[in-house]
Order: structure tokens, then sequence, then C-alpha cells
């Protein structure tokens, strides 16, 4: 069963290609998407940051 699409906006991004790497391996032993992880980090500086989203 497909998982139900969430509304959101296309980003596209040039990352250093070692920091890539490093995602790359990070996702395959998480089994998580890119996605998934680097929303989590953005997630967490902003909150770190005390970033309003309003």
């Amino acid at each position: 069963m497909a998982r139900p699409k969430k509304e959101g906006k296309v980003l596209n991004i040039k990352l250093d290609a070692k920091l890539y790497e490093e995602l790359e391996k990070y996702c395959d032993e998480s089994r998580r998407t890119k996605t998934a992880v680097i929303e989590i980090a953005l997630e967490s500086l902003l909150k770190k940051t005390n970033h309003k989203g309003e």
C-alpha cells in the first residue's frame, strides 16, 4: 500500500561531494530517504536556533 502524498515544495540544491556521500551512507544505514533525513536535520536546526516558522 502506497503512502499518502504530503503537500510539499521541491527544493533543488548542490551539495559538496563528500557531504553527499556521507548523506547517502547515513540513509542506507538508517533505511531512511534523503528527504526524510534532510527534513529532520533542518527541523532540528530551526528548533535549535529558535527560528519561528510563522
